[in-house]
């Protein structure tokens, strides 16, 4: 394994401006080798937190609510998750398409095709916080998409909330939607294709894709 390394802490912002655009550009490259269809470097300005998109986990309620320390109602509220996003100024917001679409879309196949397709966001979000950390961006920190306890876990009981000792400890992370992030309205605003799914009645011939997303919030 190729060994990482680590770089100095620098606090200068005229060191940062002079390094941070080349850097978000090489962990946009990093996304897509890890397997990301797409990245973009967007500003975490305009990530929105918003308190209904959290509640959409309670209502309707969630079959993974409660269900891991990475889901409401245990993640931090938005008003916690605001206050601590604006303190960014970039973030990589990354897609990863699903193949076929099916698995996102048909009720059949969606409980077990979500999984493979939600750990890629875990795998790449978790990869590319720890690139940054080392990096120097210390403050770096990641969200993926879905629950960690299907994506990682296949939905074994949660490990953590039984003895405190997560399984996936350094991949596990909180989905954009658990924080209260508008996923849905900062994918369309940088122009990829996303749809809302119900499951049980879509027409499956409206929706053209399927994506899992995740976001890395820099510095």
């Amino acid at each position: 394994m190729e060994k990482v390394k680590a770089r100095r802490v620098i606090t200068n912002q005229r060191e940062i401006k002079k390094r941070i655009e080349k850097d978000l550009d090489l962990y946009c490259q990093k996304a897509i080798e890890l397997g990301a269809s797409d990245a973009r470097v967007v500003s975490a300005k305009g990530v929105v937190v918003d308190e209904r998109v959290r509640l959409k986990c309670a209502v309707p309620h969630c079959h993974l609510y409660g269900s891991s320390p990475n889901c409401p109602p245990y993640t931090p509220t938005p008003d916690e998750v605001r206050k601590a996003l604006c303190r960014y100024k970039y973030a990589i917001l990354f897609k990863h398409d699903v193949l076929p679409k099916e698995d996102f879309v048909d009720p059949q196949q969606w409980l077990k095709g979500h999984e493979k397709h939600q750990k890629m966001t875990h795998k790449i979000a978790s990869a590319l916080e720890s690139l940054a950390f080392n990096d120097g961006y210390y403050l770096a920190m990641g969200f993926a998409a879905g629950g960690c306890k299907t994506a990682l876990c296949g939905g074994l009981p949660c490990q953590f909330l039984d003895s405190g000792r997560c399984r996936f400890p350094l991949m596990s992370r909180p989905s954009m939607e658990g924080m209260g992030i508008d996923a849905f309205g900062l994918a369309a605003k940088v122009g990829w294709e996303i749809y809302p799914v119900a499951h049980k009645n879509v027409d499956q011939d409206s929706i053209s894709c399927a994506v899992s997303v995740g976001i890395v919030f820099v510095h």
